[in-house]
């Protein structure tokens, strides 16, 4: 029985029992990781991973198989369907990226899903020990490197900061000094103006620390005297 397990394992020939083996590993995989996005209640989950990685893992098995079948076939590179599967995984992991008022949000998602797609070739392919290694590197950056990505930015989450003013012409060097004395890391900005109600809009994503009181940042802006509204939000 472990010979014909190990004969199935080393088999460069795509067989029905080498087929399963290589769909069913990459079913495992995909599951793994999805179950880490699921627990961060992510929108690709469980099942868009195992179906991700299963389906590349199809797509090399298939690359293989054909020029064993049609020996005599000039064009049975069994590279080229496996490359387009990268491409076409792209189209899956724009989906996953949201933009809203300048905040990006499920670039790891998406980087996961691009991963994840290499993965299941590299199974369909028969590298069995480097598609583990590599779902264990991914779920090592996703379980442990958040720590220190937090601690790099001190402990702190991004967050949009939208101040309404009555006047284009608000002190922005003044409201960029209140922020940094209150330890606010700017990450982007963007400033904007209606002069036909005489008003601005100022937008920056920040990062500030998980456990800030802004009572205090809110009250030094509102200082100024031309602000109308603050809104904080992820």
């Amino acid at each position: 029985m472990l010979e014909y397990i190990d004969e199935i394992v080393k088999s460069t020939e795509i067989t029905p029992a080498t087929a399963c083996l290589r769909l069913f590993l990459s079913l495992l995989f995909g599951t793994i990781i999805g179950a880490e996005r699921q627990l961060r209640r992510r929108d690709a989950g469980v099942r868009t991973f195992s179906l991700i990685c299963m389906g590349s893992a199809a797509a090399m098995l298939v690359s293989i198989w054909l020029p064993q079948i049609y020996p005599d076939f000039l064009n049975g590179d069994p590279g080229r369907i496996a490359a387009q599967v990268l491409t076409g995984i792209g189209f899956l992991g724009a989906g996953a990226i949201i933009q809203s008022r300048g905040s990006i949000q499920g670039l790891t998602t998406a980087a996961c899903i691009w991963v994840m797609a290499v993965i299941g070739l590299a199974v369909g392919a028969g590298l069995y020990v480097g598609a583990a290694v590599a779902s264990l590197f991914t779920l090592f950056i996703l379980l442990s490197l958040e720590k220190l990505e937090k601690r790099l930015f001190l402990d702190g989450v991004n967050k949009i900061l939208t101040i309404y003013c009555n006047t284009t012409s608000p002190d922005l060097d003044i409201i960029r000094y209140v922020l940094q004395k209150n330890h606010v890391f700017i990450i982007s900005f963007s400033y904007e103006n209606d002069y036909t109600s005489n008003s601005s809009i100022i937008t920056y994503k920040v990062n500030v620390k998980s456990t800030s009181s802004y009572s205090g940042l809110f009250r030094e802006i509102k200082e100024q005297g031309y602000v109308t509204q603050i809104k904080l939000f992820t």
